[in-house]
């Protein structure tokens, strides 16, 4: 079942340890496709149809000698996320979550 997102912003850092460049190209998304220097972010804000066969935030994640990929928003596990924020390092994607009291908060996830 498809699912209508009114604004979603998805923000990748580049975490990744070794001053690596990281290229990131995501489904469906206009200007998916991205390098981003160390330390440097993206951000993309999108509108519309989140479906389940084509996620627009399952991307892939290039850096010299690796290739991973990951699914930035999952509409009904992220619903709390209207801007989700994500730090990419070799082990996987962190994202930054906040408390009640705004305590931030990364929580790391394994790469699929």
């Amino acid at each position: 079942m498809a699912v209508t997102v009114d604004r979603l912003l998805i923000v990748v850092t580049n975490s990744l340890d070794g001053n690596l460049d990281l290229t990131v190209s995501c489904n469906n998304v206009e200007a998916a496709h991205r390098l981003i220097k160390p330390g440097q972010y993206f951000e993309w804000i999108y509108t519309g149809y989140v479906s389940p066969s084509k996620p627009p935030f399952l991307c892939s994640f290039q850096w010299k000698g690796a290739s991973q990929s990951f699914n930035m928003y999952y509409p009904f596990y992220d619903n709390d996320c209207e801007e989700c924020h994500w730090y990419i390092h070799q082990t996987g994607p962190c994202r930054v979550y906040f408390g009640d009291e705004g305590q931030r908060s990364l929580r790391c996830s394994k790469w699929i």
